[in-house]
């Protein structure tokens, strides 16, 4: 395997793999140097959701760096069915969406990334 170091735009570095098409790993590495790394956008990330409401995950700094993306996904998510949904189940959504922001094990987030709306919605008794 062939391996570059490369400098995102934080400025920190990270070593990335570079096997592959040229094009590809030219795009991977353009990409990479123009993103923040993953440790500064869960700094970001965990400041932004200060002020949205989220509570603070708990798990190892990875996992935490790692279902950030995922939680705000999925609110981003439920806000858009609570905004077409019907009035009267706009207070289903609302419970829901507390349900999101309340919910703090990293280690879940990875588990359910693809179906945490569902999982989440079964629990809400009306």
């Amino acid at each position: 395997m062939a391996w570059r170091m490369i400098t995102h735009r934080c400025g920190h570095q990270e070593r990335i793999n570079v096997d592959g098409p040229y094009v590809i790993v030219e795009q991977r590495v353009r990409r990479a140097e123009e993103t923040l790394c993953t440790s500064c956008t869960g700094i970001q990330s965990r400041r932004s959701n200060r002020l949205d409401g989220f509570c603070e995950l708990w798990g190892s700094r990875s996992q935490c760096d790692r279902a950030e993306p995922i939680r705000r996904r999925v609110l981003a998510q439920v806000t858009v069915l609570a905004r077409h949904a019907r009035i009267e189940d706009r207070d289903a959504f609302d419970e829901l969406r507390k349900q999101v922001l309340r919910r703090d094990d990293a280690e879940w987030w990875l588990e359910h990334r693809t179906d945490a709306i569902t999982i989440l919605a079964q629990d809400i008794e009306l």
